[in-house]
């Protein structure tokens, strides 16, 4: 875990997920803490009305799945999860566990609600209720009821409420409505409460199945909708410059497309079921035009037009049987389409395909990544690196293309090029047996990484900033300073499998199959 160690502060990494349904909410003099199905622990400052770091396994949580929460009137900041409960005095990091073991369950009893006494936390779970030590966590006593007065923090409904009274009393905002039984969704699902909770101010909030909440103004009697949630946890690519366009994999749960906004912690999902035109896919890349959002997913497009705000689908015949389209390029008129299967050129304004020569010396090749500078595609596939003259429309081999000096070697292997970095001045090309840099002014190859820097792994993704280079493998990401030869590598479980890396001001940006996850390397 990164969180534990000295170096880092309790938020210098946050982990952002699909949170799945509210399980129970608890209320300190700042935050509303909600604990979700997927997404951890959300924060929710009561006076800006603003979400704010969650808390999950990147501070030193056992797991992302949180069934209940209850912060004491000590400070001291509890959670339960699946493995057992765990408590912060920080109520941010430093995170302390007590295994289901130790609290003499068995595997897989769930802890459904919180509480505490005067000197003891109440844990409760199905038929049973058991007294511990609010100081050592050491259980003493469990039975079918408290002995003694509790004050609980909410837990999951089990039998359905009446809560026509309570729709009567209060109207809904931005667009959500009810029947006085159950809420509906401005696009018309109907949604289930989940939990409900009470705060010293007699504030009610509601928590539902999608992680929407609500806080009750008890003066304009109002029902506020707010949501914090990612279309998807297994994170393929992030576009964006401001803001952030993230696509990912397709998995159990609803899935869709998001826009993040890091610095406002907001967050815009577009989710399949819900759009009209927007075919269920996964989505491995992505490209932000003037008007239009084009998502690259399998054997097909999707275009979003951000100002008349609807979706179409278009589908690509790229040859073979199942396809990737794996990177997505801006050429002038005309977007670049690679997929594991060869190369597409699809016109911007009438979305037809284009028909270049090239396109057939690619065919059936796994194309990796694209990029674009001055008047050049650069093109790495698994079959070797190549360079595309727009102007003279002729290809050529990276070993007959530029200059080299004496000391320049090409990778070992030629062949394999699997990711592209780009700054002002050069590009960098990932191979397994090394990292290479063209310079767009002098035309020059340069060998700038040692495949010992990255294990001779496969490159995932690259990206660089002031001459510090970041390099995703399968064994986590490598942190590359050129100029001093220092290196550091990150590979904590909570990151899983790095896709994609963007940076942005301090913070390094991690499309991950644990969701999105930021880093303030600075």
């Amino acid at each position: 875990m990164a969180q534990p160690e000295l170096r880092f502060l309790p938020f210098d990494w946050v982990q952002y997920r699909q949170t799945g349904q509210i399980n129970s909410i608890s209320f300190s003099d700042r935050y509303a803490f909600i604990a979700t199905q997927s997404g951890g622990l959300q924060r929710f400052n009561l006076f800006s009305n603003r979400f704010e770091e969650p808390i999950t396994r990147a501070q030193g949580l056992q797991s992302n799945v949180i069934t209940a929460v209850h912060r004491a009137s000590n400070g001291v900041l509890w959670v339960a999860t699946p493995l057992g409960i765990e408590y912060s005095l920080t109520e941010e990091g430093e995170w302390q566990s007590i295994s289901l073991n130790v609290l003499g369950l068995k595997f897989g009893t769930l802890i459904e609600r919180i509480g505490e006494s005067e000197q003891d936390i109440w844990l409760e779970t199905p038929g049973l209720v058991h007294r511990i030590d609010g100081i050592n966590g050491l259980v003493t006593g469990v039975m079918a009821n408290p002995d003694r007065p509790v004050s609980w923090s909410s837990g999951l409904i089990k039998f359905k409420k009446d809560l026509s009274n309570l729709f009567f009393d209060y109207s809904m905002l931005n667009g959500w409505m009810t029947d006085l039984q159950s809420l509906f969704h401005p696009d018309g699902r109907e949604m289930r409460i989940t939990t409900i909770a009470i705060n010293r101010m007699n504030e009610i909030w509601l928590g539902t199945e999608d992680g929407t909440f609500f806080r009750g103004d008890n003066t304009m009697r109002t029902f506020t909708p707010y949501r914090f949630s990612l279309g998807n946890n297994d994170v393929q690519d992030i576009e964006g410059k401001d803001s952030f366009w993230l696509g990912g994999r397709l998995g159990k749960s609803p899935a869709g497309v998001s826009y993040f906004d890091s610095d406002r912690q907001i967050s815009d999902d577009f989710m399949f079921q819900n759009n009209i035109n927007m075919d269920r896919t996964s989505i491995y890349s992505i490209l932000e035009l003037k008007n239009e959002v084009w998502f690259g997913g399998e054997a097909g497009i999707l275009i979003y037009n951000i100002k008349q705000d609807y979706w179409r689908t278009f589908t690509l015949n790229l040859g073979g049987g199942k396809n990737i389209i794996t990177s997505l390029l801006d050429v002038k008129d005309q977007v670049w389409v690679a997929s594991i299967n060869g190369i597409s050129i699809i016109n911007k304004k009438d979305k037809k395909s284009v028909d270049y020569a090239l396109i057939e010396n690619f065919r059936n090749i796994y194309v990796y990544d694209l990029a674009h500078a001055m008047n050049f595609v650069y093109i790495a596939t698994e079959s070797g690196l190549f360079i595309y003259d727009l102007k003279k429309q002729k290809i050529y081999d990276s070993k007959l293309f530029g200059y080299k000096t004496k000391d320049f070697m090409f990778p070992m292997r030629h062949y394999g090029y699997t990711a592209f970095a780009q700054d002002r001045h050069n590009l960098y090309i990932a191979n397994l047996t090394g990292i290479i840099s063209f310079n767009f002014r002098t035309r020059l190859w340069s060998n700038v990484v040692d495949p010992s820097i990255f294990g001779g792994l496969n490159v995932k993704s690259m990206v660089i900033n002031n001459n510090i280079l970041f390099i995703s493998t399968i064994n986590g990401i490598v942190k590359y300073e050129m100029e001093k030869n220092l290196m550091e590598i990150f590979n904590y479980p909570f990151m899983g499998q790095i896709n994609d890396m963007y940076i942005k001001g301090r913070n390094i940006w991690l499309g991950t199959s644990e969701g999105l996850i930021s880093y303030k390397y600075k």
